[in-house]
């Protein structure tokens, strides 16, 4: 995925020619498969498609992976799901120079398609590049540049495509745990944000929203044409390979380090020092970030637009019931009954995310811990602390 700006989609608009049906029988087209990248947006690789007309000086890739950070708005768009994506058309070289200026390796395979499907293709592909149609509203499970891909390839072909059966579904989260365990506190942010739609199992086409998963999906997927079944990709050719750059990991680039020594501080100050102003002072600290976190969880589940983000069991531990209490602890007045409900969720997510499979990020359980001992604190079981 790249950058554009305005000017570029102009560019294209005016500049780029219709696909002529009547071209079909000399053209290919290729799936573009772009390895992983070092950047957040970059990590779960790229798909584009590429058609190439023989002997009419076309040779075009159609990458839907555009968006624009001049876009008014920006960060909010994105935060609430309401950002958009953009389809662009460049000159394959063009597509080439990006991923060879970040050594990204870049894999090609012919889709095995009859002059019919391929103006079939042309028509959708002159579809979407029409100025009502060039963005879309980006969705990361179901909407993004590797399912506009597969769509497009399912629409085009007019015989079914039989994909490879798994014995092992897994679900969403798991399928993008790998890409993400290159960048700790990515991993932790998306495990803290997703809800449970992230923990449904994916069918082996809903696994197509990655890059690499397309690839090797419809390298063992066939289409049903009559008589006999024939492969949907051909054989695998190498563009351009580079080896992966692997991102180090510093002693506090690993989340669940950073907060279990947090969460050692806090049970010092709660259980062993029991000073009275660093109390004090520790409350403010924890309390005011876990009243963000829950008002974060507050928006992701009700405000935002992203279905993935919705139903966040999490929110039971970092519940709304925080900012009140925070607001107590800074009037200086005790809330001892709000404290105990409060901590009883928190215990309670903790069953209630195992059961659902929601999994619990192990940085997250110590977060969690961390909220719980100082909700333990305003409890007053037994000895004040």
């Amino acid at each position: 995925m790249k950058r554009a700006t305005i000017l570029s989609i102009i560019i294209i608009l005016l500049a780029t020619p219709h696909l002529n049906a009547q071209l079909a029988d000399s053209a290919d087209v290729y799936l573009i498969t772009c390895d992983l990248g070092t950047e957040s947006y970059s990590i779960y690789g790229h798909t584009a498609l590429r058609v190439d007309i023989r002997g009419y000086n076309f040779d075009k890739v159609y990458n839907w992976g555009v968006f624009d950070f001049e876009t008014p708005n920006f960060v909010l768009r994105f935060a609430r799901g309401r950002l958009d994506y953009m389809l662009d058309v460049m000159d394959y070289n063009r597509f080439l120079e990006y991923y060879e200026y970040e050594e990204r390796s870049v894999w090609s395979q012919k889709i095995n398609m009859t002059t019919p499907e391929k103006e079939q293709l042309f028509e959708l592909l002159n579809e979407n590049i029409k100025p009502e149609n060039i963005k879309y509203r980006y969705n990361f499970f179901f909407d993004n540049c590797a399912t506009r891909v597969r769509d497009i390839i399912e629409r085009s072909v007019s015989d079914s495509i039989v994909y490879p059966e798994k014995a092992k579904r897994k679900t969403f989260r798991q399928l993008v745990g790998p890409f993400q365990n290159a960048m700790p506190w990515l991993d932790f942010g998306a495990d803290f944000l997703l809800g449970f739609q992230a923990d449904t199992k994916a069918s082996v086409r809903d696994e197509l929203f990655l890059p690499v998963h397309l690839k090797e999906n419809l390298s063992e997927a066939v289409i049903t044409r009559p008589g006999n079944l024939q492969p949907v990709l051909e054989e695998q050719v190498v563009v351009r390979e580079y080896d992966r750059q692997e991102q180090s990991k510093d002693f506090f680039g690993l989340p669940w380090i950073v907060i279990g020594l947090v969460l050692v501080f806090v049970i010092l100050v709660t259980f062993v020092l029991g000073i009275p102003a660093l109390c004090k002072i520790t409350d403010i600290v924890v309390f005011s970030v876990f009243s963000v976190l829950s008002l974060l969880l507050i928006f992701s589940n009700f405000f935002s637009d992203h279905d993935a983000l919705h139903f966040n069991l999490l929110i039971i531990a970092v519940s709304p019931l925080i900012p009140v209490l925070f607001g107590y602890f800074i009037a200086g007045k005790e809330a001892v009954k709000l404290s105990r409900l409060a901590l009883t969720l928190a215990i309670l997510w903790i069953p209630a995310a195992l059961i659902t499979g929601n999994g619990i990020n192990p940085a997250i359980l110590l977060l969690v811990l961390t909220l719980m001992v100082r909700l333990f604190r305003h409890c007053r079981f037994g000895k004040e602390f």
